[in-house]
């Protein structure tokens, strides 16, 4: 009868694993918050980000004219470096960051520290 359930449990063990482990994509994300003139290294993408600090400024191009926020936000991925600065996400690879939260008005506002901002770092992985 051990043998029995031995070799059921064995089974039902190898249908879970690689039933599961079978998916066509596997999708990882991060949040991260990050003050101003912090650098942090994200190991599971390979990236280390910057901020270099969130403000505002005015876009005289818009009518009427307006102070809008911006972050600048430099990362460094293998041997390239990129910078972003508004919310449009950017894409290194099959790695999607994008700034979700930005703090330029020096008060803590959401808990995220003045100068600082919220990012969202996604990867998808084919298999």
């Amino acid at each position: 009868m051990k043998s029995i359930a031995t070799i059921l449990a064995a089974v039902i063990y190898f249908v879970v694993i690689t039933g599961c482990g079978n998916s066509a994509k596997r999708y990882e994300e991060r949040e991260l918050v990050i003050a101003k003139k912090q650098t942090v290294e994200v190991e599971e993408f390979d990236l280390y980000i910057t901020n270099n600090g969130c403000g505002s400024r005015w876009r005289t191009e818009s009518d009427p004219p307006a102070e809008i926020p911006y972050c600048n936000i430099e990362i460094r991925y293998k041997d390239s470096t990129v910078y972003i600065d508004g919310f449009k996400p950017l894409y290194i690879d099959d790695i999607e960051i994008a700034i979700d939260r930005m703090n330029p008005w020096n008060r803590v506002e959401d808990s995220i520290p003045p100068g600082g901002c919220r990012l969202w770092i996604k990867k998808v992985v084919q298999r």
